[in-house]
């Protein structure tokens, strides 16, 4: 489980872009060197590559986290559809990604194995293995 948030506690420090602003004027500051006389072309590609790398992380891991995002609220809406009050309790202590292996199950399934899940402690992948009736995702890349 994550820690609470508080204010004190709650600025999203974005620690690969200032990676990535660090190979970018790394590269910079090796251009800048070869057109003054020296030969840092072999700096320069490693650092413009190293930027191009963390740039596709930053892409990647802010994709998935939105989606992450988008499922938690597809499924809030699901269970409010489909699940008793102490099922849409028991839902929400388990851990991200559970409720996203969770999309998976048919409205069917859904409350057995979100109560197998918290009772057996259940993994994401543990999960979609249990899941009977497959419940397509196509939209998730």
């Amino acid at each position: 489980m994550s820690p609470s948030q508080q204010y004190g506690n709650h600025p999203h420090r974005p620690w690969l872009t200032i990676v990535t602003f660090a190979f970018t004027l790394a590269a910079i500051i090796s251009l800048l060197m070869r057109h003054w006389g020296g030969s840092t072309t072999g700096w320069t590609l490693a650092f413009l590559i190293g930027a191009v790398a963390t740039l596709a992380q930053i892409s990647r891991r802010y994709t998935t986290t939105l989606q992450d995002r988008i499922i938690k609220l597809e499924m809030r809406l699901r269970a409010d559809r489909v699940l008793s009050p102490p099922d849409r309790e028991m839902l929400w202590t388990l851990s991200k990604p559970q409720i996203v292996a969770l999309r998976f199950a048919p409205d069917g399934e859904l409350p057995g194995l979100i109560n197998r899940t918290k009772t057996e402690h259940l993994t994401a992948d543990q999960i979609k293995r249990a899941i009977q009736h497959w419940q397509a995702d196509w939209d998730r890349t």
